[in-house]
C-alpha cells in the first residue's frame, strides 16, 4: 500500500520490505515550552512560617533532584507584610 501509515524513508517513498532497520520515530519533537510561575488563584505563591511555596504550570517536567539554589530567586515584600531573608 502507499500513502499514509506505511514506513517510508527520509525521500517519503514507501518501504518495500523492512527487516534489521535502524528507526526514529518523526513525531519525537522536544518539550521547549518552559513552566511559568502561577501567580494568582489558590495556586499562587504562600508564604506558611519560613516556607515560600511557588507553584509552575507543566510542573512535571520540573527536575526535582536539581533544583535552583536560593540566591536564583529575589524575593520582595509589598506593604508594611515583613523582613525579607533569602
Amino acid at each position: 500500500p502507499t500513502g499514509d501509515n506505511v514506513v517510508q524513508d527520509t525521500a517519503g517513498n514507501d518501504a518495500v520490505s523492512f527487516s534489521n532497520q535502524a528507526v526514529t520515530h518523526g513525531t519525537s519533537a522536544a518539550d521547549t515550552t518552559p513552566p511559568v510561575l502561577i501567580t494568582t488563584g489558590d495556586l499562587g505563591p504562600k508564604v506558611t512560617g519560613n516556607q515560600l511555596t511557588l507553584t509552575y504550570t507543566d510542573a512535571s517536567n520540573l527536575d526535582a533532584v536539581n533544583t535552583a539554589a536560593a540566591s536564583a530567586f529575589a524575593v520582595s515584600s509589598a506593604g508594611n507584610a515583613a523582613a525579607i531573608s533569602v
